[in-house]
């Protein structure tokens, strides 16, 4: 995403031409992975998002609002500070010895 998003202008849309041509260009630099500011009276109404960006966003806010998830995230990352981490062959060991043991 850009650092300053593009606009189009929504009051400049009254001819159906130049109307197309905005949207095209808008949804396009969507395409591209940028955010597309919508204006209107020279406010920001709106934006046109690439696909996908508002379940992302979706998701970090259920995230977010889970406190209990936000506390193992930090008690995790404290651990992981401290020192306290296990490989990663050391937990496919340890997963393969417990199916093992089924």
């Amino acid at each position: 995403m850009s650092e300053q998003p593009a606009s189009v202008s929504a009051d400049a849309l009254h001819a159906v031409g130049q109307q197309a041509a905005s949207w095209e260009q808008a949804v396009r630099r969507a395409q591209d992975g940028e955010t597309v500011a919508v204006l209107a009276h020279g406010q920001h109404v709106a934006d046109v998002v690439p696909s996908g960006e508002i379940e992302r966003l979706r998701e970090t806010i259920e995230v977010l609002s889970d406190t209990d998830l936000l506390e193992d995230l930090r008690a995790g990352l404290d651990e992981m500070l401290e020192g306290r981490v296990v490989s990663a062959d050391a937990v496919a060991a340890d997963l393969e010895r417990r199916a093992g043991q089924q």
